[in-house]
């Protein structure tokens, strides 16, 4: 592991020089972006979670390693590898996930932009998967920006039986919404919402999680 942070932190200072990276404004709500054609980008995502602000138990860290690349200025692919640990818990393999985005149109041709998102997530341990599409819906009004991804998860677990098994679905619909505003060319300030349905969805023990809270982004 301290060999892969090493080369990759390597890598990334090697490429500094040229590098373009993604100017993003939000934690969880995705925007009108894709990777340039034949453009290639390595990002990395550390996200730090407590549910309970009273109990250390509750908090866990997961960290992201992507590598994107552009097929045109309009379509792009990435792969992640991500790493999840728990409190007091060791950091393990946890998920690989392939993605690719696709942009209908040049940014503000249209009234709406439009992006369609597709996400494959393959759990380490288990015998489920998911599948993410997400709708990315994008509008720019002077130097506000607005975006909304609608979110149709599935996720399709292999059940055992005498049969040799069959799969369970499992619709979990989900939302996040973004608002921000270019305050200056380094600093874009403004908010965010994002949620899901839990399963089971027609039942009355179905669950909604809600998040709200500011979205602060900055590009020395």
């Amino acid at each position: 592991m301290k060999t892969i942070i090493i080369f990759l932190a390597a890598l990334g200072l090697s490429l500094a020089a040229s590098a373009q990276a993604d100017r993003r404004a939000f934690t969880r709500t995705y925007e009108y972006v894709t990777q340039a054609e034949d453009a290639l980008e390595l990002e990395y995502y550390l996200t730090q979670q407590q549910t309970d602000i009273q109990q250390a138990s509750t908090r866990s860290i997961e960290q992201q390693v992507e590598i994107e690349y552009g097929l045109t200025n309009r379509w792009d692919i990435s792969i992640y590898q991500v790493y999840s640990q728990p409190s007091g818990g060791a950091l393990s393999y946890s998920a690989t996930k392939l993605r690719t985005r696709y942009r209908f149109s040049e940014r503000g041709i249209n009234p709406v932009d439009v992006l369609a998102y597709f996400e494959l997530i393959r759990p380490y341990a288990g015998s489920s998967w998911k599948l993410e599409p997400k709708l990315v819906l994008a509008k720019d009004v002077g130097k506000v920006t607005l975006a909304v991804n609608l979110i149709p998860e599935f996720v399709f677990t292999q059940a055992s039986g005498p049969d040799g098994g069959t799969t369970e679905t499992e619709f979990e619909p989900g939302w996040a919404l973004g608002v921000t505003y270019e305050a200056s060319p380094k600093w874009k300030l403004g908010g965010e919402t994002w949620g899901a349905m839990e399963e089971p969805f027609d039942s009355e023990a179905r669950t909604t999680e809600l998040y709200a809270g500011p979205a602060v982004s900055f590009a020395p």
